[in-house]
């Protein structure tokens, strides 16, 4: 995985999570989301729309991000860099 993230949804290979983070039902939740989208969209749109919302958006408000975090409370969808991405 690239650092910091804990897990990555990587299509069409799977999700993947670090060892430390196995077992881990929010990381898994917020993956699955991600796969979800990769299965609505297709392979190429899931990466252009992610590439896209990434660099125009940024990473904590980009609409695929947000929708992963639904489950999540409200301080931490917003502020998901200060929470679990200390390094950026």
């Amino acid at each position: 995985l690239i650092p910091p993230f804990r897990g990555m949804t990587i299509p069409p290979f799977g999700i993947f999570i670090k060892k430390k983070y196995k077992g881990n039902k929010q990381i898994l939740d917020h993956d699955k989301i991600h796969w979800k989208q990769y299965k609505r969209m297709g392979l190429f749109m899931y990466y252009f729309r992610y590439i896209t919302q990434l660099i125009i958006i940024g990473y904590d408000t980009m609409p695929m991000e947000m929708e992963a975090r639904q489950n999540e409370d409200l301080k931490t969808q917003w502020n998901y860099r200060k929470k679990y991405h200390k390094k950026f």
